[in-house]
């Protein structure tokens, strides 16, 4: 018989209720099952957490307990290693449930018939940063690279043939404008609390998403779309020499101090 292990999200933003999230946590804690509170799942997968990664190795029957289902297939997509190729799970969306005794009402439909085993853990995220960082939907994107010329702060790189998150952290909290100017509706942020297909939804109304992309882009770009992003990856690049400057100006400072020192 395959163990039932539920892994429970705590999010760590503002899109679920603090009441559900409060409600849920303390029934889990009542349950005769192996229970892993995850205190953000999108900060512990964007810091690398071994342990979680180690935890998806394991063959059991997982219930994720989170947000959008297309969110967490995401997630955890970035953290596969030779042990664990696809993670499979059953689903429960918080954001979706009309209330908290229809979430209960699905733990107890998962939990049933299982071997009574109470085990609680928690993986924490213990560097107090906001998690807010876009993540890709390769399924969606085409590699087009607007969202890396558009963003000035160095959070996507792009390769040849694929864009990639390569630092998250540089992330300005609460803003999804690259996610606005995406044609392909491919970028979500999880925290994002306004839903949609930035928000992560697992159904996107195309038409709809169009005709928001092309207000938003007038409203942050203007008309000339190429135009704006040619001066914003020019600016980037000067914020990207400004930087180097000031890390050259200080290591120069601090070897002439040392310098200093030993002539003493």
């Amino acid at each position: 018989m395959v163990n039932k292990h539920i892994l429970f999200c705590k999010c760590g933003g503002e899109r679920i209720s603090h009441a559900m999230i409060d409600e849920i946590d303390l029934y889990l804690k009542r349950l005769p099952v192996e229970v892993t509170v995850l205190s953000d799942l999108c900060g512990l997968v964007a810091n690398g957490n071994e342990s979680l990664a180690e935890l998806l190795s394991h063959e059991k029957d997982f219930l994720v307990i989170a947000c959008y289902r297309r969110t967490m297939d995401l997630l955890f997509d970035q953290i596969r290693n030779d042990t664990y190729n696809k993670f499979s799970f059953s689903h429960i969306n918080m954001l979706q449930s009309a209330s908290n005794q229809e979430v209960i009402e699905k733990i107890n439909g998962f939990i049933e018939g299982a071997q009574s085993i109470s085990e609680h853990n928690e993986i924490a995220d213990a560097s107090n940063w906001p998690s807010w960082y876009p993540v890709i939907d390769y399924s969606r994107c085409t590699a087009c690279g607007q969202c890396a010329d558009f963003c000035l702060f160095g959070v996507y790189e792009k390769t040849e043939n694929r864009i990639i998150v390569d630092n998250p952290h540089g992330c300005k909290n609460n803003c999804p404008a690259c996610a606005r100017v995406c044609p392909a509706t491919a970028i979500i942020f999880p925290k994002y609390v306004n839903g949609g297909a930035i928000g992560g939804s697992d159904e996107i109304d195309a038409l709809a998403e169009h005709k928001r992309q092309a207000m938003d882009i007038e409203q942050i770009l203007g008309n000339d779309l190429y135009a704006a992003l040619e001066k914003r990856k020019a600016k980037r690049r000067s914020i990207i020499s400004d930087d180097a400057m000031n890390k050259a100006l200080l290591e120069r400072d601090k070897a002439l101090t040392n310098s200093n020192s030993k002539k003493e």
